[in-house]
């Protein structure tokens, strides 16, 4: 079962060949009848390449399976152990007994397609979840133009039944992470590939790359000049349940505020220390106080649940001024409904 992590650089873009050069590390140990699980985050194709490059070089019978990964940061072992279906792609219906006997401890729910169909599905329900992303960001900062609220749109959004409660339709912050947008780009080099044009794919990484900034244009829109400014952020990580600063949105807004001559001071409940090159731009704090004091505004971008009880008392008698940016609106309900703090979220006219 072979479940490597596929390398993703600062541009989304995988290092496929990584994961496809330790996969033929194994050919030579290859028994005769052997399955092989794939499920590494792999371009479509990849399984049935790696086949015929094994039949041409060795005698025994072997078959692979595509099962495409479908876990979350912070809830991995959850999302292995109680899957509400399992995505399996056959390039041999005789493995279909030996899959079935292996996934029974997990579910029986199991959606039996080809290869290239498995490894297609996975690229279609990260574009899919990519694209309602920035159809709803895009959407938001239009309501903010003209007065509608982008939340109570997506509460109308979600009550449509084609539609439903559990969308990825939450106005906030950018695709971060690297995974949803992995696959976007390699949708995208299959279209050169085939040469078929592919104008959503495409046009998602354009919007994104635009959302990524909106904290950063609403900053220099009220702050004017923010050369030599203090600016808190509250929330490093990629997402909440994890630690991992690995492609976050926090560390990479932090980077480019640092650029523009701000200075940054951080807290996050789960990370008590920061790498040398990361600590070149960001004041790390041990505690919320700390981070927000006499700053000139404060960014949530993690919604660790300890940020709900910042009260407004204590935000207003520590910064220098009450200016709070929250593009997912995640403390709309505490300290966003207080008239003296200068609440700023995605979707919302100020």
């Amino acid at each position: 079962w072979i479940t490597y992590d596929t390398p993703v650089s600062d541009q989304d873009e995988a290092d496929v060949q990584y994961v496809i050069n330790q996969v033929k590390n194994f050919f030579p140990f290859f028994a005769n009848n052997t399955t092989v699980i794939l499920s590494s985050q792999l371009p479509v194709g990849t399984a049935s390449s790696l086949s015929k490059v094994y039949q041409e070089n060795y005698s025994n019978h072997v078959t692979f399976v595509s099962i495409p990964e479908n876990l979350r940061l912070g809830n991995a072992i959850r999302i292995f152990t109680q899957p509400d279906r399992i995505i399996v792609g056959l390039q041999d219906q005789n493995d279909k007994e030996k899959i079935e006997k292996l996934l029974s401890p997990f579910s029986n729910n199991i959606i039996w397609m080809s290869l290239e169909s498995a490894e297609m599905t996975k690229h279609a329900l990260n574009a899919f979840l990519a694209t309602s992303v920035s159809f709803i960001n895009e959407l938001a900062i239009l309501c903010e133009k003209v007065g509608a609220n982008a939340n109570e749109v997506e509460k109308g959004l979600k009550s449509e039944e084609r539609i439903g409660s559990k969308a990825y339709l939450r106005p906030g912050s950018a695709i971060g992470g690297g995974t949803l947008l992995r696959d976007i780009h390699y949708l995208n080099q299959l279209g050169e590939r085939v040469n078929e044009p592919t104008h959503i794919f495409s046009s998602i990484l354009k919007s994104n790359d635009y959302h990524k900034n909106w904290v950063n244009r609403k900053l220099k829109t009220l702050l004017n000049n923010v050369e030599n400014k203090k600016i808190a952020v509250l929330g490093l990580t990629y997402k909440t349940s994890t630690d991992t600063l690995r492609r976050s949105i926090a560390i990479d807004l932090c980077q480019d505020l640092a650029k523009e001559g701000i200075a940054i001071f951080a807290f996050d409940p789960v990370i008590h220390s920061i790498p040398d090159d990361i600590a070149r731009f960001i004041h790390l704090k041990k505690s919320i106080t700390e981070a927000i004091s006499k700053v000139d505004g404060v960014i949530v971008l993690t919604e660790w649940p300890q940020f709900r009880e910042l009260t407004t008392e204590v935000f207003l008698n520590e910064v220098k001024q009450p200016l709070l940016i929250d593009p997912t609106a995640y403390l709309a309900q505490t300290l966003g409904n207080d008239s003296r703090v200068h609440y700023h979220c995605v979707g919302r006219s100020s």
